[in-house]
């Protein structure tokens, strides 16, 4: 199948390193929208508005409040991203890469895809279905996921 039985630490280091620049650039986005939109929320005081401007300074307020608490979860997500042990793995737990039908996932980790050495990597979350169904499983063990019966072909 031409998968690699394990990846060295250099290769799970810069699979990291890959992870934590994608959600950091995210992180990054989302606080300039937030920023963006608070601004756009501010009305001069001094000045006097229509109902409609009112309204919509109320709506880009509540969009930068909700702008601003997914910024709060991404750094969050960032901070365990960076605590995540990517040490040698034989079984799934946080911090393994895995795959399986053709696609690369690091475990413990909320992230879209990214890229890292020409191969696309997703997150996979310790509260997913994945997981649930997959801890503790070595490369080349089956499990299910809504009803379909996946093979681990990398655990490393």
């Amino acid at each position: 199948m031409g998968e690699p039985a394990k990846l060295d630490a250099a290769a799970k280091q810069r699979i990291k390193d890959a992870l934590v620049a994608h959600v950091a650039a995210h992180l990054g986005a989302a606080g300039e929208t937030a920023a963006y939109e608070r601004a756009a929320a501010q009305l001069d005081q001094a000045a006097s508005h229509s109902v409609d401007d009112l309204s919509q300074s109320d709506e880009e307020g509540e969009l930068s409040g909700l702008i601003a608490a997914a910024g709060e979860r991404q750094q969050a997500n960032l901070a365990a991203i960076r605590d995540l042990d990517f040490g040698p793995k034989d079984v799934v737990e946080p911090g393994a890469v895995i795959a399986f039908g053709g696609d690369h996932y690091v475990v413990g980790a909320v992230a879209d895809a990214f890229e890292c050495d020409g191969v696309t990597y997703e997150g996979v979350s310790a509260d997913s279905p994945v997981y649930a169904a997959s801890a503790g499983l070595l490369a080349g063990e089956t499990f299910t996921v809504n009803g379909r019966e996946h093979r681990l072909d990398l655990v490393t």
